[in-house]
């Protein structure tokens, strides 16, 4: 089988990338290496890039990661091509490839160099239309043509927290459907109904819902169509936990540091209580509107509060969703 190459930056994975890495792959039977350049004022650091590169292709090629600063402009430099040329050879251990795959011109010439069989893919944006540059302009326009891999950085999160029976979990499943994503359920709520539903929590529990609650952000992030809604958040794990026990475990502050929102949306309490297993304050209610307020503002994070009757409070939430969806979506540097 033929021995391929493609060299790019994929400063913002498209599906065009995927498109174009996936026929050299196929024409190669999964004999391809793909020279990812990384800069050091990339907007989206290389290695970031490389994991997503790796994680979404895999077997089906081998992803080499070449930090440089090189000339990318072949008027810059008088030996402009002898020096990409030896970089090639040195990331392919000596060894041309038989053939150069490429969607720019640039791919025509480098195939001369090395020796090697010039196969374009694509060139007029045809089979794929789209660009990093047009992508890069509009991602929630353009949101299935980003690589599946790196959506989950340029995801917006709303998280929907507030007392208990207050509407969140309704809220989250409604604003999902209005926007035809996903929503995280209360996955508290889920472990414990299951497992153990007749023990208060302790501690360890809350160790463990926190862990779980961000495996489940995490899993559906890669499913959410431009918008993520979690019914509750870490910041509620935390007051539950400081009210009902007396702390919060250090494991539930560090993901609250780790995890960004776009939006918060606080539930008042000002709808009657619904009991059920879980309300452990049987006809009252545990946690109250100014445990969340005074939480929120210790740490500093913004937030909206949604109160009224049930069509009231749908409406003004989604009023608060489309001023956030209103900002352009731009890359996170998740942790």
């Amino acid at each position: 089988m033929p021995k391929g190459f493609l060299i790019g930056g994929f400063r913002l994975p498209t599906r065009g990338h995927q498109h174009l890495i996936d026929f050299a792959s196929a024409f190669c039977a999964g004999n391809l290496d793909v020279m990812l350049c990384t800069r050091p004022d990339d907007a989206i650091p290389g290695e970031l890039r490389l994991r997503w590169l790796t994680e979404h292709f895999d077997s089906r090629a081998r992803i080499h990661r070449f930090h440089n600063s090189l000339q990318e402009d072949p008027a810059a430099a008088p030996d402009f091509w002898a020096i990409w040329n030896k970089a090639i050879l040195a990331v392919l251990s000596g060894k041309a490839p038989d053939v150069l795959f490429a969607s720019e011109p640039y791919g025509k010439r480098l195939a001369q160099d090395l020796g090697a069989a010039f196969i374009p893919v694509d060139p007029a944006r045809e089979s794929v239309p789209i660009s990093a540059s047009r992508l890069n302009a509009g991602i929630a326009e353009h949101w299935n043509m980003l690589l599946p891999a790196a959506r989950p950085h340029f995801l917006k999160r709303i998280a929907i927290i507030g007392p208990e029976s207050c509407g969140k979990t309704t809220l989250a499943r409604k604003l999902a459907a209005v926007y035809r994503t996903v929503y995280v359920q209360e996955w508290a709520r889920a472990f414990l109904e299951t497992v153990q539903p007749l023990k208060y929590p302790d501690m360890a529990d809350i160790e463990l819902i926190a862990a779980g609650h961000a495996a489940a952000e995490d899993a559906l992030a890669r499913q959410a169509n431009r918008v993520l809604f979690l019914d509750t958040d870490h910041i509620c794990t935390a007051v539950w936990s400081r009210v009902a026990l007396g702390a919060v475990p250090e494991s539930v502050e560090a993901q609250i540091g780790r995890r960004p929102y776009d939006l918060r949306l606080l539930l008042s309490d000002d709808v009657p209580l619904v009991p059920d297993i879980l309300r452990y304050g049987g006809t009252v209610r545990q946690l109250r509107m100014e445990h969340f307020v005074d939480d929120l503002q210790a740490r500093g994070l913004p937030y909206v509060v949604i109160e009224g009757g049930w069509p009231e409070r749908h409406a003004r939430a989604v009023a608060a969703v489309e001023e956030a969806l209103a900002i352009p979506h731009q890359f996170r540097h998740l942790a």
